[in-house]
């Protein structure tokens, strides 16, 4: 198992600070004279007050910036590397006795050790702090540079680095209700660059890493010709080049994004005669001229109202590959950064930078960020990896310290992070399979065949080692969907083998790879079915007593029975998709009868008319060319080539006979 795979089985905690002061969010200088609230956990509100003067706080967020201005006589100046590592450390030093004033987080934080205990591993679980911040002169202090305090893991060192109980923080932006989100849905990505006024981003680099990152589904046209997948990028990644802020509003209300991702720099404006930070995209009507959007008007533009009254525009993430897109600057007038504006106006997760981000930082942080989040992983899992990826690569810039995310975190993330997994590794798979067929059917190089099944199985064995422990409905419906997947994959791998093993040259290796992979396809199944859940089960245990015949291993008449009753409550379900797959199930059971309980068979032409009976109300549920009419007939065309056995010929012709058929 590599390390990526197992990483995925950590466990985390979660632990809310809140920090809180009378008055509206706006218009409050930081001064050690203001008394703050900390809610954290069961225990009481404590009061504090941070010895912080905001002046000096600015001047020292100057010393984080790589090159600083020094007045319109001379020009910009660039900061030493030493003094910025020095105020890394003496901020972070800062940040810790602020939080170390407040004695229900250490408390907290202790117990949610306490709760993770050491994973199998010999590590530690992650635990999730959340940041719940009023205050907009809050949002300035750079909580994620904390360095441990006396007490804390990890005791001395930056806290959101240490090993010794991983722990990432979020910001977020104070709600009355729970904040909700869909996170199960397909991908579909927005990449915007902006480079007006002769500016230059790495845009090439980042559209190649996000390009990258959704290769594993993006799939393969006849003899891995390019054409098609072209048309299938286009359906997953839109670009905007030179965009301007209405180019995105069109976008949005065109199509719906999960996923926006914005390269473009930072850039100052003045908001009431206070200076603000924004992001530079392009004029609309002369896109070499720069025009600074702030927060309210990108989350306009990203929420926009979609054509043909569908609703709205909501992106689960957007990432602000821009310097200072996580910075508020200035606190006397209504607002926050771009992160916050965007995150207050419900995108549900911002990742932003609260300081200038390097090139090759913003590079790594793509990367790493939309591979690991098209593969599944949990966002909060993913934002540790990812700082520490950005403190590793970088030996003398802080990108680390400068990642901030905003984010909502609904009580069921956990399953709907698990379930979108589940899709994501189901479509590789399918991408993989697809093209060891097509292989097959054009290409002469059997290594080729065996990469794409050998890729396949890759997608599985990383799919079952991030599955969830437990024997809650949940965790076991989502292990008899990886198992009964795994099956059907190996299922398909064996019938490559065949297809191989009629070639002379192959017919001894391939032969013996297929009667391999079909006896463990036949115990994925048979884990799948003992997993499930009952509605789930009837699935996996005819495709186990199929391989059962196949494999002409002994009957089995309890277990055959028990997936016919199964079956047929199934036939009950509201959903006509659900009754279609009960008609198939048994379809293929009455076939099956013949094997596994043959002295209950006196008429064959009667088990030849209720399959037939059964395959007419699939077409009549489904329709001629849905999904599950067409892996119907896939499956009984094998009895017919594949699995052609005299008891069963004449039935499995039939059944084939009236899926083809136009008359449903």
């Amino acid at each position: 198992m590599t390390t990526e795979t197992s990483q995925q089985l950590e466990p985390f905690e979660t632990v809310s600070l809140e920090l809180l002061r009378p008055g509206p969010a706006h218009g409050q200088l930081l001064s050690p004279l203001t008394p703050y609230v900390a809610l954290c956990g069961d225990e009481g509100p404590v009061t504090l007050r941070i010895d912080l003067e905001h002046w000096s706080l600015l001047n020292r967020l100057r010393r984080l910036r790589y090159v600083v201005s020094q007045g319109h006589q001379q020009g910009l100046g660039v900061v030493p590397d030493p003094v910025r590592e020095a105020e890394v450390l003496e901020l972070g030093g800062e940040v810790s006795r602020i939080l170390a004033n407040i004695p229900t987080l250490g408390s907290e934080l202790g117990r949610a050790a306490g709760r993770l205990g050491p994973t199998a591993e010999g590590g530690s679980g992650l635990v999730h702090l959340r940041f719940i911040i009023s205050g907009s002169e809050l949002s300035l202090i750079p909580f994620e540079l904390v360095i441990s305090p006396q007490g804390y893991p990890g005791d001395g060192v930056a806290m959101l680095l240490q090993s010794d109980m991983p722990i990432i923080v979020t910001r977020e932006v104070r709600r009355g209700r729970p904040s909700s989100l869909s996170w199960n849905q397909t991908p579909r990505v927005l990449f915007v660059a902006a480079a007006p006024d002769n500016l230059v981003v790495p845009q090439k680099a980042h559209l190649h890493a996000i390009r990258q990152a959704l290769d594993p589904w993006i799939r393969w046209g006849p003899a891995e010709q390019p054409e098609p997948r072209v048309e299938s990028i286009k359906q997953q990644l839109t670009v905007l080049l030179n965009a301007s802020v209405e180019d995105i509003k069109q976008a949005c209300a065109t199509k719906d994004y999960t996923h926006v991702h914005i390269l473009a720099h930072g850039d100052s404006y003045d908001e009431a005669g206070q200076p603000r930070y924004g992001v530079a995209l392009c004029d609309h009507y002369e896109r070499s001229k720069k025009t600074v959007v702030d927060g309210k008007r990108l989350a306009e533009a990203l929420l926009a109202t979609q054509n043909e009254q569908r609703g709205r525009s909501r992106p689960l993430v957007v990432t602000l590959a821009t310097c200072d897109s996580g910075n508020v600057r200035s606190v006397v007038v209504p607002g926050g950064s771009i992160a916050h504006d965007l995150h207050a106006s419900g995108i549900p997760w911002v990742f932003a930078s609260q300081f200038p981000l390097t090139i090759a930082g913003s590079v790594r942080m793509t990367e790493v960020l939309y591979k690991r989040l098209f593969r599944g992983e949990d966002p909060r899992r993913l934002l540790y990896r990812l700082r520490t990826a950005l403190h590793v690569s970088g030996r003398t810039d802080h990108d680390w310290a400068s990642l901030v995310a905003y984010a909502s975190v609904p009580d069921d993330l956990d399953h709907q992070v698990h379930w979108f997994r589940s899709k994501q590794m189901r479509r590789a798979i399918e991408v993989d399979l697809d093209l060891a067929e097509q292989l097959e059917e054009t290409s002469q190089d059997w290594a080729k065949v065996e990469e794409a099944i050998d890729n396949a199985r890759s997608w599985l064995d990383r799919w079952e080692a991030g599955l969830p422990p437990g024997e809650g409905e949940d965790e076991r419906a989502l292990r008899a969907e990886c198992y009964g997947v795994y099956g059907a994959t190996l299922k398909r791998a064996a019938e490559q083998f065949f297809k191989l093993s009629q070639r002379k040259e192959l017919q001894e290796s391939a032969k013996e790879k297929e009667r391999k992979a079909l006896h463990e396809a036949r115990l994925r199944y048979e884990q799948a079915m003992g997993k499930g859940l009952k509605e789930l089960q009837h699935w996996p245990a005819a495709q186990y007593l199929s391989l059962t015949a196949v494999l002409g291993l002994e009957c089995d008449r309890d277990t055959y029975y028990g997936t016919v009753t199964w079956a047929k409550q199934g036939l009950l379900n509201e959903s006509n998709e659900q009754q279609a797959w009960a008609n198939g199930t048994l379809a293929e059971l009455e076939m099956l009868r013949i094997y596994h309980d043959p002295d209950s068979v006196a008429d064959p032409d009667e088990v030849k008319n209720k399959v037939a009976r059964h395959c007419k109300q699939i077409l009549q549920l489904m329709g001629k060319d849905s999904f599950t009419v067409l892996s119907t007939l896939r499956q009984f065309r094998r009895y017919c080539t594949w699995w052609r056995h005299k008891a069963w010929q004449g039935i499995a012709e039939a059944a084939v006979a009236v899926l083809k058929s136009n008359d449903s």
